[in-house]
């Protein structure tokens, strides 16, 4: 009967994520009507404060906003989805997450016929947790590869302002001639100056969408030399060897952190190995942990005290510069 009901609840939420979906369309259409409205009818400021005060609290009333509410923010996933360059929408990923942790749960608990206790933390591990972390993986492997190039690129920028151009061309130089990710960075740049955006409203888009400090630094650098003045071809020459010497030290601490790092995985690879090769040797010695209830409990309770081991040892080695 439990299991009757996860998956009745599973299927009630996919239906209403769905229907979520047309119906904050249908809200954002009526905003906008509303909003050209408000731009014809010359109607005061506190007016339009109450009207937009009222329809936020009727959008927190709303089955839309209660269905999403449990849901991560869609803007942060659509940001890890363009840094990882990944070419789907955020709604899109959360409807696949959904659709993948009702799948586990059905396939586990119904087919299979085993209990809730292992269905539910497989669905979260295969279903959510594992896509993150490939997200995570594929941006952190971009951000490497962008960190590695970056003072080359502000060299160029440097070279070509003391070659006599503006700033804006040595950005859109460097978008024409780096390879990628550090080409796409600054072609977004250069893209959204011809638009008419200002650099500086530009640059502060692209750091927010990168989320590096390095970047930041560029970004504040060239404002503060916009507002305050100086030589900004040696400002920007002493943060290329600043990034150089940042990345380096990066370098130099993973390497040396490598031997707790190589802990961590051997240890947490144990119990599985173990595991398999008990399996193995003895099919019958550890089937009490996937047949009866019971079992199902102490391996998640395993499995939750080996993943916080895992995760504290990944903290200790990890060191911030």
């Amino acid at each position: 009967m439990l299991t009757k009901i996860i998956i009745f609840i599973g299927i009630v939420l996919l239906v209403g994520l769905a229907s979520a979906k047309r119906i904050t369309d249908s809200r954002d259409l009526k905003r906008r009507i509303d909003r050209i409205k408000q731009r014809k009818t010359s109607t005061t400021k506190t007016i339009q404060q109450e009207m937009s005060l009222r329809r936020k609290k009727q959008e927190n009333n709303g089955i839309a906003y209660l269905l999403m509410k449990p849901l991560p923010d869609s803007k942060k996933i659509a940001a890890l989805l363009e840094n990882s360059g990944v070419k789907i929408t955020a709604k899109q990923f959360i409807m696949r997450r959904v659709v993948s942790v009702i799948a586990i749960i059905f396939v586990v608990t119904v087919i299979l016929q085993k209990s809730i206790y292992l269905s539910l933390p497989a669905a979260l591990i295969f279903g959510v947790w594992l896509p993150f972390k490939i997200l995570k993986m594929k941006i952190n492997k971009q951000s490497q590869a962008f960190l590695r190039g970056f003072p080359e690129a502000i060299d160029l920028i440097v070279r070509g302002l003391r070659s006599g151009l503006p700033v804006s061309e040595s950005v859109v130089q460097v978008a024409s001639e780096l390879p990628d990710p550090i080409k796409s960075v600054f072609t977004n740049v250069a893209n959204t100056m011809k638009l008419g955006v200002p650099l500086e409203k530009a640059l502060v888009e692209a750091a927010k969408k990168l989320e590096l400090r390095e970047f930041h630094f560029f970004t504040t650098s060239i404002i503060l030399q916009r507002e305050t003045g100086g030589n900004l071809s040696e400002i920007l020459n002493n943060l290329s060897d600043v990034l150089r010497s940042r990345f380096m030290m990066k370098m130099k601490i993973h390497a040396l952190t490598s031997e707790a790092r190589a802990s961590a995985v051997i240890i947490g690879s144990l119990p599985f190995i173990v595991s398999g090769a008990v399996m193995f040797l003895s099919p019958h010695y550890l089937r009490p942990l996937i047949d009866e209830e019971g079992g199902n409990q102490a391996l998640m309770v395993a499995a939750g005290m080996l993943s916080f081991g895992i995760w504290s040892m990944r903290r200790m080695a990890r060191f911030e510069i």
